[in-house]
């Protein structure tokens, strides 16, 4: 007789996604979601600003996208509310979602060029078929080499079977119905008027297009290997994932670990999976010592952690790496910074100073650079006696700093270090 311990509940099933076409469609006109809309909107005219007007202009678009991956994330867990106080995300999945759309565009251009305008067509549709499924990687592991794999678009759409062909189209017909309405109106409006319609429907095609991505992931987060915090019924630990836990575990007792790894890199790179999986291979690649693969899956979990909130890990898989790999770093100069100020916080200073220190290393040039030699700095001379390192960092930061305020900190914390005439 089974053993009702191990019997699964019955999980909730989604209402399928072509039930909720007009939820889908008026999400944006919704609590958060509409307030962001009309700031945004309103933040675009910032554009028409001389001198620095496309400035402003790109960062309210990043900040625009920054609110559709979180509607992503947020629908792909379950939560059909809008989210709020997002804007301020700083995970770099905008940067690699324009990263992406330029190697794609690139690809276009390059089959038209060599193979000629047909094949060229031919690769725009498939280029432009898969793109809800590179969003979605993107969104949900923030791996760029990940979505930019046609694979792990490919293997998604097969998960979901002929769904995906029909929301491809819903998202078309959703961001077409929205541009056609905006440009409509913009005729009959006053320039400016018509501009904050045209980008108010636009916004909110996009808004739109996001949430049908997420509820895409959640309706089918079974096919998938997605476990949706926020669902009626959390999961047991989905069929997938254990079947690969439990295949890459059978590896290790029979004394294979390097079969356990390939098992487990092709289900990383094939699909989402949940953080057992993540582990699992980054604890394997630990047993390696330092290698370009700790290296890039350091970054996908880190970033992946960072995604679920879960800082702490986060911190802990950030000091494992830089144990076997001193100049390692997250996926950004955001990433790293916001875990370096954790470290801080939580009072591990030595693993704020080694993150800092590969951070000084890895983005020489970044405006917040001469803020890291300064801390780092400051440890190594006020905490740990090492003077003379603590003024190499200073004198090392000084000329690439711009900043005059910071540039007067630096010199302060260097005349305080400095040996002192007897």
């Amino acid at each position: 007789m089974e053993d009702p311990r191990h019997r699964s509940k019955p999980a909730l099933r989604p209402e399928p996604f072509w039930q909720r076409l007009p939820s889908i469609t008026l999400y944006p006109l919704r609590g958060p979601a509409l307030y962001s809309l009309i700031a945004l909107t309103l933040c675009t005219l910032s554009g028409l600003l001389p001198g620095i007007g496309w400035i402003l202009a790109g960062i309210t678009w990043i900040a625009i996208y920054r609110y559709a991956f979180e509607i992503l994330r947020e629908t792909a867990h379950g939560r059909l509310t809008s989210p709020e106080h997002t804007l301020g995300s700083t995970d770099g999945t905008v940067m690699r979602l324009l990263a992406l759309m330029i190697l794609m565009g690139i690809v276009v251009v390059v089959v038209a060029v060599f193979l000629g305008p047909v094949i060229g067509l031919l690769t725009l549709a498939a280029v432009v078929f898969l793109q809800p499924g590179c969003v979605i990687s993107l969104a949900m592991d923030g791996s760029l080499r990940m979505a930019a794999n046609p694979a792990t678009s490919i293997t998604l759409a097969m998960r979901i079977g002929w769904p995906y062909l029909a929301a491809f189209l819903l998202l078309f017909v959703i961001q077409a119905s929205a541009l056609t309405a905006g440009t409509w109106l913009h005729t009959y409006m006053p320039p400016i008027v018509g501009e904050l319609v045209l980008t108010f429907f636009s916004v909110w095609g996009l808004f739109s297009a996001f949430h049908l991505l997420g509820y895409l992931v959640y309706q089918y987060h079974d096919a998938l290997g997605f476990e949706p915090e926020g669902a009626p019924e959390r999961l047991s630990r989905h069929l997938p994932d254990q079947s690969v836990l439990d295949e890459a575990e059978h590896f290790i007792r029979e004394g294979h670990p390097d079969a356990a790894r390939d098992v487990l890199r092709g289900a990383i790179r094939s699909r989402a999976v949940d953080l057992p999986v993540h582990e699992l291979y980054q604890r394997l690649l630990r047993r390696d010592g330092a290698s370009e693969a700790l290296r890039e899956h350091g970054r996908q979990y880190i970033s992946r952690l960072l995604m679920e909130k879960q800082e702490r890990q986060a911190l802990t898989v950030l000091r494992e790496t830089l144990e076997l790999d001193p100049g390692f770093t997250p996926a950004d100069a955001e990433q790293a910074n916001l875990l370096a100020e954790r470290a801080r916080m939580g009072g591990l200073l030595q693993l704020q100073l080694d993150a800092q220190l590969a951070m000084i290393k890895a983005w020489p040039r970044s405006p917040q650079a001469a803020q890291w030699a300064l801390q780092a700095a400051l440890l190594r001379g006020e905490r740990y006696g090492r003077d003379s390192e603590a003024l190499q960092l200073l004198d090392q930061a000084l000329p690439n700093c711009e900043d005059e305020e910071q540039r007067r900190k630096l010199e302060a914390a260097r005349q305080a270090l400095s040996p002192q005439p007897a």
